[in-house]
């Protein structure tokens, strides 16, 4: 087993649990720009909600491109304030503070790679004690949409920032985007057992998917 120099982590389902209105967040696009006469539908058919890639797109093709900055920020904002009640009964994955003290003592770096906004990720981590312990946070408007998981970029970039080579990190995550984006960056994966999680699920994706109950059990890894 190599010797890891970074641990990396997705944040809800595998840091926390929120509760997060996950419908209300998917509905964000359709209730801003739907008025506006942008057809929504048409415009992310295929593509997750989050990606801002086809607005850019189609704001383009039909002569509206210098509204893109506008809007994207409106509907982050709008995407905060749901994300901003979610965070209200949050639960911490048990262990994980310990887990993660074991690690920085260890001179383990730690990072965070979310498809939340950065803002929510940080506020999330700092409500519970556990950004002190964390080196760097990435959330979805950190970098191009395009480059969020399941892309490898978002390993790339995570890599970057901790400054250690993409074998020398492990991430941990509780969805297929979290071990697709860590798969195809080279990156060794941990499968957990909390969030969307379940061994049948990871055994189905891959026999050989390193699985660990919780978060906290990355500890073991190292």
């Amino acid at each position: 087993m190599p010797a890891y120099r970074a641990v990396g982590f997705d944040l809800d389902g595998t840091l926390v649990n929120t509760s997060i209105n996950q419908a209300r967040l998917e509905d964000v696009n359709r209730v801003i720009l739907e008025p506006m006469g942008i057809p929504v539908d048409e415009i992310w058919r295929g593509c997750r909600w989050s990606d801002r890639t086809p607005l850019r797109t189609w704001l383009e093709e039909n002569g509206r491109s210098e509204e893109f900055n506008c809007l994207n920020a409106i509907l982050d904002e709008a995407c905060a304030q749901v994300e901003a009640e979610g965070r209200l009964g949050a639960t911490v994955c048990p262990g994980i503070r310990n887990s993660l003290i074991t690690m920085s003592n260890l001179g383990i770096k730690i990072g965070v790679v979310t498809r939340s906004s950065h803002r929510h990720a940080v506020r999330l981590l700092a409500q519970y004690g556990l950004l002190e312990y964390i080196g760097t946070v990435h959330g979805r408007d950190n970098y191009p949409p395009e480059h969020g998981k399941p892309s490898p970029m978002a390993m790339v970039h995570l890599a970057e920032s901790l400054n250690v080579e993409l074998d020398e990190m492990l991430f941990v995550g509780d969805s297929l985007s979290d071990y697709i984006s860590a798969k195809s960056a080279g990156v060794d994966f941990a499968g957990v057992l909390t969030g969307s999680g379940a061994e049948a699920v990871w055994r189905s994706v891959d026999p050989d998917i390193r699985v660990i109950p919780t978060a906290a059990d990355a500890v073991s890894l190292l």
